[in-house]
């Protein structure tokens, strides 16, 4: 794996759900040789949660749509992010991003995804994207079921977001803190893991 962008995948008694996909470029070197060394495999992924619309987290889910009919979820904000990008620099037109995948389930704040035994509640959080998304759901450690939260768009530093994102951010979280007090949760993982602490 690597500390960049991080990929978690969730047993549920209806298949896998797996959270963001890593870029396109590292299926073959990192993603599927995961899959393997765990022992999974990779058709049995039938959910793919999206904490948000760049790259660095939907670049494979093309790939699982494709070769294992696999629904992705993803908000509304960034699927449209995800199909109307910004312009780039200099105002340059922007291109649409290589291996999006195709519009699929969105994900909507409060309503629970659900996979055989499984359940996750998303949570917006904008401000690193518009519809950055956070999740809560169970795991189990030790035979003990703990619950857990993902925040699904961190960024830490001015410059690629505007102040007004990042005043946006602060809201998300709080807002997120606040989530995850009311859900009791205990653990807290993070798809950018060189973020955390």
């Amino acid at each position: 794996g690597n500390q960049g962008t991080a990929v978690y995948v969730l047993q549920t008694s209806a298949g896998l759900l797996m959270i963001d996909s890593l870029p396109a470029a590292n299926l073959n070197n990192q993603l599927l040789p995961g899959f393997m060394a765990l022992g999974l495999n990779p058709a049995d992924v039938k959910i793919i949660v999206l904490g948000h619309g760049h790259a660095d987290h939907f670049g494979n889910a093309a790939y699982f749509q494709e070769k294992y009919g696999t629904k992705v979820y993803l908000s509304a904000a960034d699927w449209n992010l995800i199909e109307n990008p910004p312009p780039g620099r200099n105002g340059q037109p922007a291109a649409p991003p290589q291996g999006a995948p195709k519009h699929d389930q969105v994900v909507v704040e409060g309503q629970p995804i659900v996979l055989g035994d499984f359940k996750m509640t998303p949570v917006s959080i904008p401000g690193h994207t518009p519809g950055s998304t956070g999740y809560i759901f169970p795991v189990k450690d030790a035979g003990r079921t703990r619950v857990t939260a993902l925040y699904g768009g961190t960024i830490l530093t001015p410059g690629p977001i505007s102040d007004e994102g990042l005043a946006t951010y602060v809201k998300s979280v709080d807002h997120f803190r606040n989530e995850t007090k009311k859900a009791g949760v205990e653990v807290v993982v993070q798809n950018h893991p060189l973020m955390l602490p």
